[in-house]
C-alpha cells in the first residue's frame, strides 16, 4: 500500500510539473505576442507620421507657389527645405527634408517615429513651374505683323524691331549698342494673301507672302523676302537678303544683294543682284550685272548685262550683247544676237544648234557644239510654297490658333452690362482706376455708371480671371490701371478713345481688352505704357483680343503724340494703324493697313508674353498668372528595424 501511495504522489508531482510548463510556456508566449503586436503598432503609426511628412511638405511647397506664381524651383526648395510636427498621438513626431535629386527633380525625403518606431519614406515629384496663360505666346506674338488676307504698309517710317525687356526702344544698352534689332518680320497667312509695301519706309527684318507680294517705291526690306504668289520689285527697292517666289519674280530697277530664285519665269531689267538667279522656267536679264551664276531649265535670254560666274541651262541660250565670266553650258540652242555679245575666254560648249552674230564662227564647231552627255547642269531647288504647316514655315502660324470667337464667346454674358462713359467736363477729365476685382472713379463729374464697378470670375483662354463687362465704352476723359494689377475689360459693344483722353498703364500692371465691336483710339488719345512690354508674370502690358467680323475697320489707332504700345489679336477684321508718331509691340489682323511717318516696332520680348491667368483672391498685390505644380512620380520605401 504504502508503494501504491509513493507511485501516485510521483504521477501528481509530474502532472504538476508538466501543467506549470504548459502555464509559463503560454505566458511567456501571450508577453512576446504583445510586444510583437506593439511593436507592429508603433511600426505603423511611424510609418503614418512619415507620410504626414510628407503630405505637410507638399502642402507647404503648394501654399508658397500659390503665393508666388512665378517662384524658380531654387527659391522653392531653398524657402521650404524642413518641414517637422507632431500628432496628437503621444510622441508621434516626423520631420522632412525637402531638395532637388541629381535628375532636377524634388526629393521629399520624411521620417516619422512613435515611441521606439522608426519609418522612411521618400516621394518624387516634376515641378512645372507657373506664371503663364495656357496658351503659348509663341503662335500669337511671335510676329511683327501679321495680315491673314493681306497687309498693305505705305508711309516713310522705320520698321524694325527691339526687346522691351532691355529697356525701351532706341535706347543705348551696357555694352553701347542701341536696342534696334533686325528681327520683324511681315506676312501673310491664307492663300488671297497678298502683302503690298509702298512708300519710303525701311524693313529691318523680313517679308513673307503666303499669296502674291509687291514692294514698290523705295521700301526696303534688309532680310528676306518670299512670296506663294507672284513677286513684283520696282521703284529703287533694295533687298538686303534673298528674294523667292513661287510663281513669277518681276522687278524693274533696284537692288537685291542675295540670291533670287522662282518657279516659273524670271524677269530683270537695270537691276543688280549680288548672288545667283535660278528658275524652273524662263529668265530674262536687262541691264546691269549679276555678280552669282544664272541657271534655269528653261529660255536664259541675256540683253546688255554682265553675268560674273556662268550660265547654265537645259533649255536654249539667247545673248545680246553684254559679256558672261565663268562660261556658258547648254544643253539646247545658242544664239548670239549681236555684234559684241561676248563670252569670256570663249568658254562655251552647247549640245543644240548655233547662230552666231559677230567674230566667232568657228563657235559652230567642236570643241564648242559637244553631244549633250558633255554639259553637266547644276541641279535648281524648286522653290518651296511655305505655310502655317510646312516643314520649313520660317515661324509662320495658322491665322487664328485662339478661335477668337469661341473663346470670346465662352466668356459673354447672357445679362445686360452697363455702358461705361468717362466724362471731360473736370478739368483734366475724369479719372476711373481700375484695380483687378474692381474699378472707381477717383474724379467724377457726370460719368457712369455710378459707385464702385466689380469684376467677374471668368475663365479666357484657358486662364481663370477677373473681368469687368460693359456694353459701349466711351472715353473722353482718363483711365489708369492700378499700380501692380492686372485688370481686364470685356466690351460687348464698341470702344472709342478721342478727343483729349488718356490711358496710364503703370510699371508692372496690364490692361487686356475683350471686345466683340469696334475699337478706335482716335486723335488726341494718349496711352502711356510702361517701357517693359512685359509684366513680370509675363502678360503684355496693354493687349486688345477682338472677335469683330465686319466689313469695315475692327481695330484702329490714328493719331496720338507719342508711341502707342499694344499687341492686337484681330484675326476676323481689319486692323489700321495711321501714326506720324511710332507703334511698338505686335499685330494681327486679318488685314492690317499701316500708314503715316511713325515707325512700327516690333517687341521681341513678346516671344515669352501670354495672356496668363489673374489672380481670383484679389489680393492688393495684383499678383496674377497660374501657379506652379507638382506632379507625381513615385515613392520610395526605406524602414528601419524596430528596437525591441
Amino acid at each position: 500500500m504504502k508503494n501504491t501511495s509513493g507511485f501516485t504522489l510521483v504521477t501528481v508531482l509530474i502532472l504538476t510539473s508538466i501543467a506549470s510548463i504548459v502555464v509559463l510556456s503560454t505566458l511567456r508566449d501571450s508577453v512576446i505576442q504583445e510586444r510583437l503586436s506593439g511593436n507592429f503598432q508603433k511600426k505603423l503609426n511611424a510609418r503614418l507620421m512619415s507620410e504626414k511628412g510628407v503630405f505637410a511638405s507638399i502642402e507647404r511647397l503648394e501654399a508658397a507657389m500659390t503665393d508666388d506664381p512665378t517662384i524658380s524651383m531654387n527659391d522653392l526648395i531653398v524657402r521650404n527645405s524642413e518641414v517637422s510636427g507632431t500628432s496628437s498621438l503621444e510622441s508621434s513626431i516626423y520631420n522632412a527634408t525637402i531638395e532637388i535629386d541629381s535628375n532636377g527633380d524634388i526629393l521629399v525625403s520624411s521620417e516619422g517615429t512613435r515611441f521606439e518606431g522608426e519609418s522612411q519614406m521618400q516621394a518624387i515629384f516634376e515641378y512645372v513651374a507657373g506664371g503663364g496663360g495656357a496658351i503659348s505666346s509663341d503662335s500669337v506674338f511671335s510676329n511683327g505683323i501679321t495680315g491673314c488676307s493681306g497687309a498693305v504698309i505705305s508711309g516713310s517710317g522705320l520698321i524694325d524691331s527691339y526687346d522691351s525687356s532691355l529697356g525701351d526702344y532706341n535706347d543705348t544698352l551696357a555694352d553701347g549698342s542701341k536696342n534696334i534689332s533686325e528681327e520683324f518680320v511681315v506676312n501673310t497667312v491664307n492663300e488671297s494673301g497678298d502683302i503690298t509695301l509702298n512708300g519710303s519706309s525701311t524693313i529691318e527684318g523680313s517679308v513673307l507672302s503666303s499669296s502674291n507680294l509687291s514692294i514698290i517705291q523705295g521700301a526696303d526690306v534688309t532680310g528676306n523676302i518670299h512670296s506663294n504668289g507672284n513677286l513684283i520689285l520696282s521703284g529703287g527697292v533694295v533687298v538686303g537678303g534673298d528674294a523667292s517666289a513661287y510663281l513669277n519674280y518681276t522687278q524693274s530697277s533696284g537692288t537685291v544683294l542675295g540670291n533670287i530664285s522662282a518657279n516659273q519665269s524670271i524677269s530683270i531689267k537695270q537691276a543688280p543682284v549680288g548672288g545667283d538667279i535660278s528658275s524652273l522656267g524662263p529668265v530674262s536679264i536687262t541691264g546691269n550685272a549679276i555678280q552669282g551664276f544664272v541657271s534655269s531649265y528653261d529660255l536664259i535670254a541675256l540683253n546688255q548685262t554682265t553675268i560674273h560666274n556662268g550660265v547654265y541651262t537645259s533649255g536654249n541660250y539667247e545673248q545680246t550683247g553684254g559679256t558672261v565670266y565663268g562660261g556658258v553650258r547648254v544643253q539646247g540652242n545658242v544664239t548670239l544676237k549681236q555684234w559684241g555679245s561676248t563670252i569670256d575666254s570663249k568658254d562655251l560648249r552647247y549640245a543644240g544648234n548655233g547662230s552666231f552674230k559677230g567674230d566667232t564662227p568657228e563657235y559652230a564647231f567642236s570643241p564648242y557644239k559637244v553631244s549633250s552627255k558633255a554639259i553637266s547642269i547644276p541641279t535648281i531647288e524648286p522653290v518651296e510654297k511655305i505655310t502655317p504647316e510646312s516643314e520649313n514655315n520660317r515661324g509662320l502660324t495658322a491665322c487664328d490658333p485662339l478661335d477668337i470667337a469661341t473663346a470670346i464667346d465662352g466668356v459673354s454674358v447672357n445679362t445686360t452690362s452697363p455702358d461705361l462713359f468717362i466724362n471731360n467736363n473736370s478739368s483734366a477729365g475724369d479719372l476711373l482706376e481700375l484695380a483687378t476685382n474692381e474699378a472707381n472713379f477717383l474724379v467724377d463729374y457726370g460719368s457712369t455708371p455710378d459707385g464702385p464697378i466689380t469684376a467677374k470670375a471668368a475663365t479666357f483662354l484657358g486662364s481663370e480671371t477677373q473681368i469687368f463687362y460693359f456694353d459701349d465704352v466711351t472715353i473722353k476723359g482718363r483711365m489708369q490701371v492700378k499700380s501692380n494689377h492686372n485688370a481686364v475689360m470685356f466690351v460687348d459693344g464698341d470702344f472709342t478713345m478721342n478727343g483729349a483722353s488718356s490711358l496710364t498703364i503703370p510699371d508692372n500692371s496690364s490692361l487686356t481688352i475683350i471686345i466683340k465691336g469696334k475699337l478706335k483710339i482716335g486723335n488726341g488719345a494718349q496711352v502711356y505704357a510702361p517701357d517693359n512690354g512685359i509684366t513680370n508674370e509675363g502678360r503684355p502690358v496693354f493687349s486688345i483680343y477682338s472677335s469683330y467680323s465686319g466689313s469695315d475697320t475692327g481695330v484702329e489707332f490714328s493719331g496720338g503724340t507719342r508711341e502707342l504700345y499694344a499687341v492686337v489679336y484681330a484675326p476676323l477684321s481689319q486692323v489700321k494703324v495711321t501714326s506720324a508718331v511710332g507703334f511698338k509691340g505686335s499685330i494681327l489682323g486679318d488685314a492690317v493697313i499701316l500708314s503715316g511717318a511713325g515707325g512700327i516696332h516690333f517687341d521681341t520680348a513678346l516671344n515669352e508674353a501670354s495672356f496668363g491667368g489673374s489672380s481670383s483672391s484679389g489680393s492688393s498685390s495684383g499678383s496674377n498668372g497660374s501657379a506652379g505644380k507638382l506632379v507625381f512620380k513615385g515613392w520610395r520605401f526605406t524602414p528601419v528595424e524596430q528596437r525591441n
